[in-house]
Formats: C-alpha cells, sequence, structure tokens
C-alpha cells in the first residue's frame, strides 16, 4: 500500500495451496502487485486488505519500504490515510445503498516476502455491511459504483473472495481471472461504474437461469444484464489469479 503504487505487469505462477478451515481455493502469488483484497463473509460484513509491493532489488523501491518499516510514524499516517479513504467510501456507499456502511478495526504492518524479493506494505480493516446479504447469498455493487475513484487513481487491481463454502455467480465488469469462489479485475482494462459480483450458497440455492436478473437484490444493487451463460462458462475456465490467501496465511 505504499505511496507510489506501481502497478508491475509480470506473469505469474499458480500454487495450488491447501487451505485450512474450509477455504477451498487455489492461491495466486503474485508478490509484485499492488492491489485492493477482499474476503466477504456471510453476513455481508468484509475483511479488506490494501496491499502495496516494493521490489527490494529496486534501490529505490528498498528505500521506499524502509522508509515505512522502521518509521512507525510513516506507518501510523500512511494507516490514517487509506482508512479515510476507505470511510469515505463507506460514506458513499451508504448513502446509495441505504446500508449502514463502517470501517474499523484499522491496522497497519510490514513485512519482507521470503524468498521473493518483496516487501509488503498493508493496511488492514473490517468493513461491516460492504455487501448486500441474503440468508443463501451476498451481493456487492457498491462502494464501487458510487466510489471508483479511490481505486482508479493508483490502478491497483482488485481481487475477491466469497464467503467460506459459498461459489461465484455473476460477476460485472468480467473478471481478469476467476476461480470457484474468487475473482480478480483489473481496473486499468474495467469500468467499475456498474459493478456487479454475487456469491452464492451452493447448499441452498436452486437452479436458476444464468441470464435472468437477480430481483431481490438492494435497490440500485441489481446486475448489469451483461451476463449469458456461455460467457460465463468462458470466463470460468481462466486460471485463478487472486493473492488473499497469502494475506491470510500471513496474518494467521
Amino acid at each position: 500500500m505504499r505511496g507510489t503504487l506501481a502497478g508491475a505487469v509480470a506473469v505469474v505462477c499458480c500454487l495450488a495451496v491447501a487451505v485450512g478451515a474450509g477455504v477451498g481455493a487455489a492461491a495466486h502469488e503474485e508478490p509484485d502487485r499492488n492491489l485492493i483484497g477482499i474476503e466477504l463473509h456471510a453476513d455481508g460484513d468484509a475483511s479488506v486488505h490494501h496491499v502495496s509491493s516494493y521490489d527490494l532489488d529496486d534501490d529505490q523501491e528498498r528505500q521506499v519500504y524502509e522508509e515505512f518499516a522502521e518509521n512507525e510514524t510513516a506507518r501510523q499516517q500512511w494507516r490514517d490515510e487509506i482508512a479515510a479513504q476507505f470511510r469515505s467510501m463507506a460514506e458513499n456507499g451508504s448513502a446509495a445503498s441505504g446500508r449502514d456502511m463502517r470501517v474499523h478495526n484499522v491496522s497497519v504492518e510490514t513485512y519482507e516476502m521470503d524468498g521473493e524479493g518483496y516487501g509488503r506494505l498493508e493496511v488492514h480493516v473490517t468493513w461491516e455491511n460492504f455487501a448486500y446479504a441474503e440468508s443463501d447469498r451476498v451481493i456487492v455493487a457498491e462502494p464501487f459504483r458510487s466510489s471508483y475513484d479511490p481505486f482508479d487513481q493508483d490502478r491497483r487491481r482488485v481481487a475477491m473472495h466469497g464467503p467460506e463454502g459459498y461459489v461465484r455467480g455473476q460477476l460485472d465488469p468480467s473478471a481478469l481471472r476467476v476461480r470457484r469462489n474468487s475473482a480478480l479485475w483489473n481496473p486499468s482494462t474495467s469500468n467499475f461504474s456498474r459493478f456487479y459480483a454475487e456469491f452464492t450458497d451452493p447448499s441452498t440455492e436452486t437452479p436458476t437461469d444464468a441470464t435472468a436478473e437477480t430481483t431481490a437484490a438492494a435497490p440500485g444493487e441489481q446486475p448489469s444484464g451483461f451476463g449469458t451463460a456461455a460467457r460465463a462458462l468462458l470466463v470460468a475456465l481462466v486460471p485463478v489469479a487472486v493473492a488473499l490467501l497469502a494475506i491470510r496465511r500471513r496474518q494467521e
């Protein structure tokens, strides 16, 4: 999450990771990525991670990383800056969705990734009512639709993981990469103004037409009508590229 957010483009390898606590998904390690990582919960809350990566072999990036790693005041200022950005988004999202979004439990950390040559600066928050939630699904439209600017400023990628045991449903815009329960978007090539992401609990869902719009979503959080079964199948074949599980392993 550093101030200088370099959106490096790199070819990365999929790493199938055995994850505990029922999170059955393959992690895609992208140590050079700056991203927003979102872990959704069934009640609509989310753990949100603002991640900045620094190439420690690059003198300039190493210097920036060390300025944060060695200076608690700098870390706290960065934490407060990101928290203020998220809270502004939450305020906009609350107004647009009717949900009372709140950001709290803000923390910041720096660490070096073993064997990768990258340093990480991460801000973690708990975001209440991030998603519209029902008993069998969660839907995300806000705060992306009304608060795209904070993501647009540095073009960092957005990785989203559904609640444990859920499966990915309709997505708009199309994700760069997907997995059964996760998706990765590249804001440089996507328009978030009609953002829609749905994750459902397969133990309670009933078969539906993949092209049908969701009718019970909260006001302003309907899908944009983009999806077709064929398109969903095509996207589902793309390998996943989600870094959320790497963040989780670090925290654990």
